[in-house]
C-alpha cells in the first residue's frame, strides 16, 4: 500500500501534450477510494482525451511556506515536477498555508511569486495555471477558511496578473458546497469533478 504522505508520482495517459498537475492533498486525491480514478488530474485527462498526458506530483500536508512543517518544494516529488518537461503546469497549494502556526501574508506573497517563477523558468517554456483553493468547511484540520477566502485566493489572482499566467478561481464555485466534502477539508469524487470541470474549462479557453 502507498505511504499516503510521500507518494510515488502518479502518471495517465500516453499523450504528447504533458500536464504536471502541482499541490498538496487536494491535487494528490486524499482520503478518495480510487484516486487513479476519482483525483481532480485523473479527472482533467479523462475530459481533455487522449493526446494528453497527467502526472499528479500532489503531496498531502504539503505547504508552500518554507518556514512550515512540510514545505512542498523540499520533496522529491517537488523536484521531479520541476524536471518533467512539462507543456502545461497546474499550481493548487495555500490551504495548508492557512493555519495561524503558518501564516504569513508577505512571505507568503514572496514565495508564492518564486514558486510560480520556478515552473515559468523551466526549459518546456509551460503554459501555467495558478489555482485559488477551494472552500474549507471546518478547522477541523487547522485550515483557517478566512485566511483562504480573504487573503489567499486574491494574492493568487494578482500574482496571476502581475506574471501573466492563467488563474482559476475554486472559491466562489465550491462555496458552502458542502456535498463536494468529504470529511471537513478533503473532496469527494463529486468535489473533484467540479475542480477537474473549471480547469478544464481554462484550458479550453
Amino acid at each position: 500500500m502507498e505511504d499516503v504522505m510521500n507518494p510515488s508520482v502518479l502518471t495517465l495517459g500516453q499523450g504528447a501534450i504533458k500536464i504536471a498537475a502541482v499541490g498538496d492533498s487536494l491535487t494528490y486525491g486524499y482520503g478518495l477510494e480510487n484516486r487513479k480514478q476519482d483525483a481532480y488530474p485523473s479527472i482533467l485527462l479523462e475530459l481533455l482525451g487522449s493526446h494528453y498526458q497527467v502526472s499528479n506530483f500532489g503531496m498531502s500536508g504539503r505547504s508552500l511556506l518554507s518556514t512550515s512543517d512540510y514545505p512542498y518544494l523540499k520533496e522529491k516529488n517537488a523536484q521531479l515536477s520541476l524536471e518533467s518537461d512539462a507543456d502545461i503546469v497546474i499550481i493548487m497549494i495555500g490551504s495548508n498555508d492557512s493555519r495561524a502556526a503558518y501564516w504569513d501574508k508577505e512571505q507568503f506573497i514572496r514565495e508564492y511569486r518564486d514558486f510560480v517563477k520556478a515552473y515559468m523558468n523551466l526549459s518546456s517554456q509551460p503554459d501555467i495555471f495558478i489555482v485559488a483553493p477551494p472552500y474549507v468547511p471546518t478547522s477541523r484540520f487547522g485550515l483557517n477558511n478566512a485566511v483562504v477566502r480573504d487573503e489567499i485566493q486574491h494574492i493568487v489572482e494578482n500574482i496571476a496578473r502581475e506574471l501573466d499566467v492563467h488563474f482559476v478561481n475554486l472559491y466562489p464555485i465550491t462555496e458552502g458546497q458542502l456535498e463536494f466534502y468529504s470529511d471537513g477539508l478533503h473532496l469527494t469524487p463529486l468535489g473533484n469533478r467540479v475542480i477537474a470541470q473549471a480547469i478544464f474549462s481554462a484550458l479550453r479557453e
